[in-house]
């Protein structure tokens, strides 16, 4: 007898950061979910707008239309997924943001992707946001955890994973694509990379550390923001303008995720003052691309680093600044930083996190049928 080539189980993923947030933690974590063969899971993917084309295929697109709004979210997370996964009868609810359904079944799986507090701040819609999501990750199916970090705080059921970051992170090289990257987006020679949180204090915390580098280095090295909403960006100019350092940090729109890779090969520094995405954050993204990493000491940050960057205690802007003036000057320093970045990165990999992925989908399902 010969089995009917279908998939024995279905996933729905939850693409709103694709089409809103493409160049975040939750986007291009999806996007290596994305990339993972799963035997005998079949893919669905929720968007609240046209799919864009740099998206890679997936076996089946639901696009509902939903404008970028506050309380648009909390409707897309909380009426809009539930509803979909019933009407297409997908086995999970997978999503990048710790923000989950707080009623229905509870089929609801997190990758928390993000820096956190994003979500909890604004107007009413967003803090009732907040409020469901606590009640909603309290009943989850699962939370998929990176192995390589301390265990996460108050979370039940908990599957370790191993890291994965997306394939254009890995084999850069010399690529057809980097002239052309230059000239449209009139890229630095060479540069400061910051792709970090956006809220006003973390852009502020951001500018105390630079303002103690820009002086000396700024001409020779601006400072590039990547990964800002186009609110964000003007926040960075008005709050670049307060500090005087207007001439030297510039940030850029929000590209096709697959350029990133290369923002990322031509920076000299990833300037990170705060503690890094458990999943699709920039200072792994850095250690893949082989990029000295300067940032603050935490129990997160040095079991992600090791001695693969250079952290200060307590975040001080100034502290920030010297480190990052020693990474620029000093070139072994920097080449050390870079080889012990790229060797702790040569265990992620695609393959490795497909695997632990389909076994913590099947050991869900295999406990909902019990």
């Amino acid at each position: 007898m010969t089995l009917p080539d279908t998939p024995l189980h279905s996933v729905l993923y939850d693409g709103w950061s694709l089409i809103y947030q493409p160049n975040s933690p939750q986007s291009l974590h999806l996007l290596a979910i994305l990339s993972c063969r799963l035997e005998g899971f079949q893919g669905f993917l929720a968007l609240p707008g046209e799919p864009p084309d740099w998206l890679p295929p997936v076996e089946t697109t639901r696009v509902i239309f939903t404008a970028n709004m506050p309380r648009n979210r909390l409707v897309w997370e909380q009426r809009i997924l539930p509803g979909l996964r019933r009407e297409l009868e997908a086995d999970l609810l997978h999503l990048t943001s710790p923000t989950p359904p707080l009623f229905g079944p509870a089929v609801n799986v997190v990758s928390p992707s993000g820096f956190g507090g994003s979500h909890r701040v604004g107007g009413f819609s967003s803090r009732l946001r907040q409020a469901v999501s606590q009640g909603g990750m309290a009943r989850l199916a699962g939370l998929f955890w990176p192995d390589d970090l301390p265990d996460p705080k108050g979370m039940g059921a908990v599957y370790r994973l191993p890291p994965a970051i997306p394939v254009e992170f890995f084999d850069l090289g010399s690529k057809p694509g980097d002239r052309q990257l230059d000239e449209s987006l009139d890229l630095p020679e060479a540069y400061v990379l910051y792709h970090g949180p956006a809220e006003e204090t973390a852009l502020r915390r951001l500018l105390n550390a630079w303002s103690w580098v820009a002086g000396s280095v700024g001409e020779m090295y601006p400072l590039l923001a990547i990964g800002l909403e186009d609110e964000s960006r003007k926040k960075l100019d008005v709050l670049a303008a307060s500090f005087d350092l207007s001439e030297t940090v510039r940030s850029l729109p929000a590209m096709p995720p697959k350029d990133l890779g290369l923002i990322y090969q031509r920076c000299v520094a990833v300037l990170h003052p705060g503690d890094d995405s458990p999943w699709g954050g920039p200072v792994r993204l850095a250690l893949a691309s082989g990029k000295p990493v300067v940032s603050q000491v935490s129990e997160h940050m040095d079991a992600l680093v090791g001695p693969a960057a250079y952290l200060v205690k307590d975040g001080e802007a100034r502290a920030l600044g010297a480190a990052l003036i020693t990474v620029l000057a000093e070139e072994e320093i920097a080449e050390r930083l870079s080889q012990l970045g790229r060797q702790r990165a040569e265990a992620w990999s695609l393959e490795t996190f497909s695997q632990g992925l389909l076994a913590a989908y099947q050991d869900m399902l295999s406990k909902q049928n019990k």
